[in-house]
């Protein structure tokens, strides 16, 4: 599931215009925007809760916060078919060694059919797209002791795409 660094602009009709630039790692310790984010912003205790928005994670990879998205690709392989959310916001929580991360998105496509979906993903924009929010949870393999901050393993079960009211449904449950 690759995360893409696309420019954003207004179309002619109203509609954003997305054009590819390059890939962006939230992942890792090097390069990764969410250890980047969390170094900076951790405050020494057992537990970090956090926030960043787009905005704070373009920041972190020192682009201009304007005129830039992230774009999640969720069908990389494409087999005809593209499905792009645009990430607006990352929440975390760190503990010592893995964070938990809750990712909120907007749908731009799902399943659409391309004949080429990497031509297609290079340049497109949103004209007709629903743009509903949609949830992601994943993990990373660090937190504030240590870890190389790689994604966890994915297996037969995968993260699961959670719309607002399936959300809350699971919010309300977990509370009980």
């Amino acid at each position: 599931m690759p995360f893409m660094l696309y420019s954003k602009a207004p179309g002619p009709d109203g509609s954003n215009e997305f054009l590819q630039l390059k890939p962006l790692s939230l992942a890792g310790k090097g390069g990764g925007l969410v250890h980047s984010f969390v170094a900076n912003y951790a405050t020494g205790e057992p537990t970090f809760a956090w926030h960043a928005t787009a905005a704070d994670l373009l920041e972190e990879a020192r682009v201009p916060r304007k005129g830039y998205a992230i774009v999640v690709d969720l069908k990389p392989l494409g087999h005809g078919n593209v499905s792009l959310f645009e990430l607006t916001d990352l929440l975390g929580y760190s503990y010592a060694e893995w964070t938990p991360l809750a990712l909120r998105m907007e749908s731009l496509w799902t399943d659409i059919a391309a004949s080429d979906p990497d031509r297609y993903k290079q340049r497109f924009n949103d004209q007709g797209s629903r743009r509903e929010a949609i949830h992601q949870f994943l993990y990373l393999q660090g937190g504030l002791k240590g870890g190389a901050w790689s994604w966890g393993p994915v297996g037969s079960v995968n993260a699961a795409l959670l719309r607002p009211d399936a959300l809350e449904y699971f919010i309300s449950r977990l509370r009980m």
